[in-house]
């Protein structure tokens, strides 16, 4: 069976921050690396300071979407209640590739951007949005992709993961993308980085 690409964000709990256990760190790890081979994204949101963990990315392969909810379900960090809610999402990605092989070294931060597409506006295609961001300069894309309803596949909108100076700047890039599309989506800017054993 062909595996379907599921976008991940777990938000953390209030009640996490400033967690940080060495031993729950290694049993997240641990548990990641079963889901090495299909995971295309992954990594921390952080706050403004780029320091306190706001929640987790996982863009991955699985078999169909009670995967995607055991996958959730199991993860040591939700186990552990550090979690607050999760949004689970079909993805396509737009750019064929993973975190991994993103082709360009920068020292500048890295953000994610989630374009929600407003619930008024969920039988229309986010094709506006699409093609915005895909004038955006592709040496700072990371991770592009459609979001999908993650039972019956409808569009729910846009994700993509870039290499910016600034929020600022981030901002500045998608103010296009807000003029063509008004009120159809609700952005998203996270400060985030990519994930893995430290």
């Amino acid at each position: 069976m062909r595996a379907i690409e599921f976008f991940i964000y777990s938000r953390a709990a209030r009640t996490a921050a400033g967690t940080d256990d060495p031993a729950l760190n290694e049993e997240h790890w641990s548990y990641m690396d079963a889901f090495a081979a299909g995971m295309i994204a992954r990594g921390p949101t952080l706050g403004a300071d780029r320091a306190t963990w706001t929640g987790s990315l996982h863009i991955v392969d699985l078999p169909n979407l009670d995967a995607a909810r055991e996958f959730v379900e199991r993860e040591p960090y939700n186990r552990a209640g550090l979690f607050e809610r999760h949004l689970i999402r079909r993805f396509r990605n737009v750019l064929g590739r993973s975190m991994w092989e993103f082709p360009q070294q920068s020292v500048d931060p890295r953000f994610l951007v989630i374009a929600h597409l407003r619930a008024a506006e969920g039988d229309q295609a986010p094709a506006g949005m699409q093609s915005d961001l895909l004038t955006l300069q592709p040496e700072r894309l990371i991770v592009h992709g459609e979001l999908l309803t993650a039972d019956e596949a409808q569009p729910a909108g846009v994700a993509f993961a870039l290499h910016a100076p600034t929020r600022e700047h981030v901002d500045a890039l998608l103010r296009d993308a807000r003029a063509h599309n008004g009120e159809r989506f609700e952005l998203e800017i996270l400060d985030w980085e990519f994930g893995g054993r430290r």
